[in-house]
This record gives structure tokens, C-alpha cells and sequence, in this order.
């Protein structure tokens, strides 16, 4: 599947970035364009692989492009005045070579969480493709949550399905935190770009390939998508060979064993979610399998789909393989789609109603004390105004 990818204040443009970066790196060539958009004019200078001519600055006439200070409502309102500048330069979408459109933001800050729903409302308008959202929820705490909250509801409201990545999922203790979102990035980047590549004729001859049909049947259920994702090293083969065929460097290799293996990386991937969510509520899967031929076996597939199946009890469940020569690792992408309860939304709505809350409070403190400080209650001093 091949997406226009839109990404939205400073976290959405560094995750574009990298799906630029992945695809150098794979050859997965799953990204039909790519725009970065924002309101500080320094974020958008360390952008590496989105060229200087997809780079949108929003601005207006009375600020300046230094961004919005984490203010949603700001976000909001320079989407909505840029509206006519952001439709002529997407004009340039290859949309005879384009499935999807694909906005990426962080729901917590304020250009993203402010200006992705807006933006996606109006892509549904002008096209008529799927506008896919890619909502990041922030790991900090406090006013960042209570704008979370409440841009993912509209978020969601705006698109035809939201895919939802948590960032506290990945955070380690143990790097800087430039290295720790670049990192991350990096990371998000190749699970969503192996999954994208569902749906595309792999040149290294797929044998349950994934058709588009079926894999928009699941995706058009709409509501809150997670992705699962894990890999595992393997001894890649000298060359290439069908589905259930045996290594060729010598040593079969039974059948059985890369089955278990296949499984094991599947039951890894419903472990590693992009969030955490109950997957027994997911209406739909799609799952796709990756590496050298010779190790994904129609029989590993198989109980794979029979897995899933009993986890999720999900209506529809697409499902195929994209077999890669030489590759070094095998790889399980499973897409679950229409996830009906997940505790961190929960937790992130209630957290908001909090923040908002000690927002509101704090707001009433900070004005009794300008109100003591810059008062005279006896009236005695006068004023110059």
C-alpha cells in the first residue's frame, strides 16, 4: 500500500523523515510523497530527507514562525489560515500512484495536536482516498495529556482509521533524549514501513499475497488501529526459493521447527504493541510475515492465522507473506484494527480531565495573586491610569 504521508509540527515531521530514511534503507518503497508541516521554521531546517520543497511553514502575518508554545488552539488556528497554502502544495500528490493519506502528528504538543484533525477533516473533502491518521501519544505528563486527550477524540472524528503509537513505550533510561527520539523514530518508522508494504507485489515472488481489497476491507472498520511487531535473527539463504522449500546451503532444515518459529514471532508481535490494548475487542487483523523464503512455511502462516483468530475473534483477518532474498531477520507486522478498549486511552482521558482540572486551578491562583499584588484594597495609593 502506498501512502502520502503529511506530517504535522515538529514530532510528525521527524516520523516522516525517517519513513523517507527507511525506505532508503529497505527499497520498501511504500511512501508515494511527503510533506512536513509546521510553524517553527527551526524545526523544519533539521529535516534530512523531506526536500526543502514539500517543507510547509504555517504562519500568519502577526506571529512569528517560532512555533506554538504547546497551544493546541493556536495549532488549530494557523492550519485553518494556511489551508489554502497547504491544499496547492499537496496538490503535487501522485494520486494515480497513491492508496492513502497519512497524517502524522503528536497529539500532545500544540501545531500537531491542534492542526492534524483539522487538516485531515479537509483532506476528506478534497480527495477521494482514505485519509489515515498517526497519532503519538506523548509520555510527559500535564497539560501535554489534557491536549492529548482531547485531540485524539477529534482526531479520530476526522479519520478513517486512527493508528495509535505511545512514546512511553520506548523511552529508555538509559540514552540522551535526542538519541532517545531519534530512536525511537527510527524504530516506529520500520515497523510501519514493513507494514505498509502489505498490499505491494514483492519482486521476491510473494506466495499469499495481500490484496489491496482485503486489506481496505479491514482497514475501513474504522476506529483505534494498533500495530504489533517483532523480529528475529535467521541465517539468511544463498538464494531464494518458493513457500515451505527446504534451505539450500546443504542441511534441511524441518519444516516443523521454522513453523514453530514463524508462530513464536507472531505470538512476540501481539506482545509488542505500539500501545497497550485489548486485542480480544479488535474487529479486524491483518498480519503479514517477512524474510528470507525458504523460512516462512504455509504451515507456519497457518497457525498463525488460527492464533490470531482464536485471540481477537475477529471478523476478517487478511494475511501474507513478503518473502525477502538474503534477508537477515524474520518479521511479523500485525495490524489490529477497530480495538474497542485500550487502557492507555483510558488512562490518558482520565489524566487530561485531571490536568485540566489543576490547569483551571492554578489559573484561578495565579489571578488572586496578581489581584493581591497589584491592588490596594484601602484605595489610599490611587492610580495613574
Amino acid at each position: 500500500m502506498k501512502v502520502a504521508t503529511i506530517g504535522i509540527g515538529n514530532a510528525g515531521s521527524k516520523v516522516v523523515d525517517a519513513f523517507l530514511e527507511m525506505y532508503e534503507e529497505t527499497g520498501r518503497d511504500v511512501v508515494s510523497d511527503a510533506f512536513a508541516l509546521n510553524t517553527a521554521e527551526s524545526d523544519l531546517s533539521v529535516l534530512q530527507h523531506v526536500p526543502d520543497s514539500k517543507q510547509i511553514l504555517l504562519t500568519s502575518h502577526d506571529m512569528r514562525a517560532s512555533g506554538t508554545g504547546n497551544k493546541p488552539e493556536l495549532g488549530a488556528e494557523l492550519m485553518q489560515s494556511n489551508l489554502t497554502v497547504v491544499k496547492n502544495a499537496l496538490a503535487s500528490i501522485p494520486l494515480h500512484d497513491t492508496d492513502a493519506l497519512m497524517v502524522v502528528a503528536s497529539l500532545g504538543g500544540g501545531t500537531g495536536s491542534g492542526g492534524a484533525p483539522i487538516l485531515a477533516d479537509q483532506l476528506r473533502e478534497w480527495y477521494d482516498v482514505p485519509v489515515f491518521g498517526f497519532g503519538i501519544l506523548p509520555n510527559e505528563h500535564g497539560h501535554l495529556e489534557f491536549n492529548a486527550a482531547r485531540s485524539f477524540m477529534d482526531f479520530g472524528k476526522t479519520t478513517d482509521n486512527l493508528f495509535v503509537v505511545d512514546n512511553a513505550r520506548y523511552l529508555s533510561a538509559d540514552e540522551s533524549i535526542r538519541d532517545n527520539y531519534r530512536r525511537i523514530n527510527r524504530d516506529i518508522a520500520k515497523k510501519w514501513v514493513t507494514f505498509l508494504s502489505a498490499g505491494e507485489q514483492s519482486s521476491d515472488g510473494a506466495e499469499m499475497y495481500v490484496d489491496a481489497a482485503d486489506l481496505f476491507a479491514v482497514l475501513e472498520m474504522g476506529g483505534v488501529s494498533v500495530l504489533g511487531y517483532a523480529a528475529q535473527e535467521v541465517e539468511p539463504a544463498n538464494k531464494g526459493g518458493l513457500i515451505d522449500k527446504f534451505r539450500t546451503n546443504g542441511d534441511a532444515v524441518d519444516r516443523n521447527v521454522l513453523s514453530r518459529k514463524l508462530v513464536d514471532t507472531v505470538k512476540s508481535a501481539t506482545q509488542n504493541l505500539t500501545t497497550e490494548a485489548d486485542l480480544k475487542t479488535a474487529e479486524g487483523v491483518v498480519l503479514l510475515v517477512t524474510g528470507p523464503s525458504d523460512e516462512l512455511t504455509q504451515r507456519g502462516i497457518d497457525q498463525a492465522r488460527q492464533y490470531l483468530q482464536e485471540l481477537t475473534g475477529a471478523q476478517r483477518i487478511a494475511h501474507g507473506d513478503d518473502p525477502r532474498v538474503d534477508h537477515g531477520e524474520m518479521a511479523a507486522a500485525i495490524l489490529f484494527t477497530n480495538v474497542g478498549n485500550a487502557r492507555r486511552i483510558d488512562e490518558l482521558k482520565q489524566r487530561g480531565k485531571t490536568a485540566k482540572q489543576e490547569i483551571e486551578r492554578r489559573r484561578e491562583e495565579r489571578a488572586s495573586k496578581h489581584r493581591t499584588m497589584f491592588t490596594d484594597p484601602d484605595d489610599d495609593l490611587g492610580s495613574l491610569l
